[in-house]
């Protein structure tokens, strides 16, 4: 498949389509993909409506990438700048295998070195087909000193959330940002959100499953220590502009994420993690 085939800008998405007609539709604002169908035609993942789709607005909804800091996790702006950027294309293509491939990229400029002055790159890899979507993340330091950082996934799953239960979470050690910070151990299988949700889980080792009435998503990760699971509730949606009041009953988050220990990169050195998202029917 050429490029020409594989994006076709549509109001400032790239398309990509895999043989088997899987689709990913991604924005170069943030590096952000928007949009994940398997190829039945069903819609993956979450998008809010009330988007603005403004240069100095983060997307809602899709997968937001995280870096260099997560959340509020230290002195920079929340959540970093790799979400507010303009990232760039390096390519879109079809493998032998049949598998769609986007690969985007950001490197520091002017403006990245105003919050984060180290002399970085970041790619975005995409690769799906069939009922598989993997995305990794890939940080090198170009600088000649180390740095820290703190990085994320943000993926929001559809999901009816009074059908839906979260697998592969019990016994891991979790902070409850929705309960003062608090540090707690996971005592529930499955977990049903009732409530806000807001947990950092440490140390994540086994597959988070994400199951509904049609359908389950299982999220596996590797290279990302931790696991993020939010849901803000309504009355979180409340306070957030670009959801709609009833939006949390549509989505939960299912992140693969390095929280609790930041990475330390070495000059010239490079990190890499991903997450798999494998879409499975409820027989």
């Amino acid at each position: 498949m050429s490029n020409s085939e594989n994006q076709q800008p549509t109001n400032a998405f790239i398309v990509a389509t895999a043989a088997d007609g899987a689709q990913v539709q991604v924005t170069l604002h943030g590096g952000h993909v928007c949009s994940w169908c398997t190829p039945d035609g069903v819609e993956r993942l979450f998008m809010s409506p009330l988007n603005s789709w403004r240069s100095d607005s983060a997307i809602r909804g899709g997968i937001p990438v995280i870096f260099p800091q997560f959340a509020s996790e230290g002195p920079l702006p929340k959540h970093g700048l790799a979400r507010l950027s303009q990232w760039g294309l390096l390519e879109s293509s079809q493998q032998a295998d049949g598998s769609g491939l986007l690969r985007l990229g950001l490197s520091e400029s002017a403006a990245t070195r105003k919050i984060f002055p180290q002399a970085f790159a970041l790619e975005l890899r995409v690769k799906f087909s069939g009922q598989n979507l993997n995305i990794a993340l890939v940080v090198t330091n170009n600088d000649e000193q180390s740095f820290d950082f703190t990085c994320a996934l943000h993926t929001y799953l559809n999901a009816q959330i009074a059908a839906t239960a979260l697998y592969g979470l019990n016994g891991y050690r979790y902070r409850d940002s929705a309960d003062g910070r608090r540090i707690k151990q996971a005592d529930e299988e499955p977990l049903h959100i009732t409530r806000e949700v807001d947990r950092v889980y440490f140390a994540v080792k086994k597959p988070i499953i994400a199951s509904g009435r049609q359908h389950s998503i299982i999220a596996t990760q590797a290279g990302f220590a931790d696991a993020v699971v939010w849901n803000p509730w309504e009355n979180g949606c409340k306070k957030i502009a670009d959801l709609k009041l009833d939006s949390y009953q549509h989505f939960v988050c299912v992140e693969a994420a390095t929280v609790e220990h930041p990475i330390t990169l070495a000059p010239h050195a490079s990190w890499r993690g991903y997450q798999n998202l494998e879409c499975v029917t409820v027989v």
